[in-house]
């Protein structure tokens, strides 16, 4: 399959691997922060997200000052080495019982700023180990079914050791994978020479870092749609999906952390079904992979309350996941087609930064929202509001 065509390159193989790592213990640690605050503090878990949420969006708006004088390698490799080195923390502090919402607080949010450093660098590899457009649009799609196959593998391992591993500890898990995905990159990128983004001192870098991308972006219609398509589109995931479907299913479930589990393997399974389908197409008409991304979404999440069992939660959850691969590949081929490689990270951040500011907004106003109108009803009405996001776009880009 093409997907796994760039899998022949040793380096990019290695690279893949590293992310496979890293991303499933991304997965594996996420759904556990928030499974760990929801225990804590009920629905004002959102203010722990939020917070995971501020720092990733504090860290793609202001780390490029200092990471874009970094290698992408040493970035890589510094950031994996952090985040383990930090879940060690909460691993020993769950054997001591001295698990606290004040220290899952502090962790999640340095845990957070690392990862916001870890994805551009990551992105900013690719085109150069992949020069070739064939071969960098599967390398998209691999990088981009990894993060899918993590989707599956993190919440699939939380099924299978729910009851036998303390939750505590499954921060262990996720510790070595970062550890791995430090080791990965090492041996991936040795010898590789990818020069930093940005060689200036002074003013005039810090500049360059804090405004490259918006510049770079100036006039580019269908890339502005996608960063705000993105920000409505993160507010249902983060308020709707993430947060809202664990309190809904612990409200409404006889095994809540078993079948929240299974909803995030399913939408995994759509995710990777949908991306081996996409990367066999080139995005001839990208926009319209966004419209279509945010109709499918929005439909799926305000489904999810309304299913009758187990078997329509997954199928739900499935299917809201052909957003993601529809909405990676087309804004990825954007970046790397309509941009010149030294700015290709600063709109990526611009990318992630729409991302983290959807998460916080979804995350601040949760709690509140769930309060007055309930889970249920926020549930539906965040889908609804994405799915008029894909209108909007239809509408804007159906002509052209």
């Amino acid at each position: 399959m093409l997907v796994f065509k760039p899998l022949a390159e040793r380096r990019i193989a290695l690279l893949w691997g590293s992310q496979l790592f890293s991303a499933t213990g991304a997965e594996f640690y996420m759904v556990a922060v928030v499974w760990i605050a929801t225990s804590l503090i009920g629905r004002d878990a959102g203010y722990i997200s939020a917070l995971q949420a501020g720092a990733l969006l504090a860290g793609s708006l202001f780390g490029g000052v200092l990471t874009d004088r970094w290698r992408f390698k040493t970035t890589m490799i510094v950031t994996s080495l952090i985040r383990a080195l930090l879940l060690v923390v909460l691993s020993v502090a769950g054997m001591l019982g001295l698990m606290s919402l004040p220290l899952l607080a502090i962790v999640a949010g340095l845990v957070a700023l690392a990862t916001s450093a870890y994805d551009p660098a990551l992105q900013g590899t690719l085109p150069v180990l992949a020069p070739e457009p064939r071969l960098r649009h599967a390398v998209n799609g691999l990088f981009d079914a990894t993060r899918r196959m993590a989707r599956i593998l993190g919440p699939s391992l939380i099924a299978l050791v729910n009851g036998i591993v303390p939750i505590g500890q499954f921060f262990t898990i996720t510790a070595a994978g970062f550890l791995l995905s430090a080791i990965g990159v090492g041996r991936g990128l040795k010898g590789v020479e990818i020069p930093p983004t940005s060689t200036g001192r002074g003013f005039a870098a810090v500049r360059d870092a804090l405004s490259g991308g918006l510049r770079a972006m100036r006039g580019h219609a269908v890339m502005r749609y996608g960063l705000i398509a993105d920000l409505v589109g993160n507010i249902a995931w983060s308020m709707g999906f993430l947060l809202g479907m664990a309190l809904y299913l612990r409200a409404t479930s006889a095994d809540p952390l078993t079948d929240y589990s299974l909803m995030m393997t399913a939408y995994g399974l759509g995710n990777l079904g949908a991306n081996l389908v996409l990367v066999s197409l080139r995005p001839q008409r990208p926009a319209l992979w966004l419209v279509g991304s945010k109709l499918i979404f929005g439909a799926g999440v305000m489904l999810l309350p309304f299913a009758p069992d187990r078997a329509w939660l997954m199928a739900f959850a499935a299917f809201a996941a052909i957003n993601g691969p529809l909405e990676n590949l087309a804004l990825l081929h954007i970046m790397q087609h309509d941009f010149p490689p030294q700015r290709l990270s600063q709109v990526y951040r611009l990318q992630m930064c729409a991302v983290f500011a959807g998460s916080l907004i979804g995350y601040l106003a949760a709690p509140v929202l769930f309060g007055q109108f309930g889970v249920g009803v926020m549930i539906t009405a965040a889908g609804a509001a994405t799915f008029v996001m894909g209108v909007i776009g239809l509408a804007l880009f159906a002509r052209r």
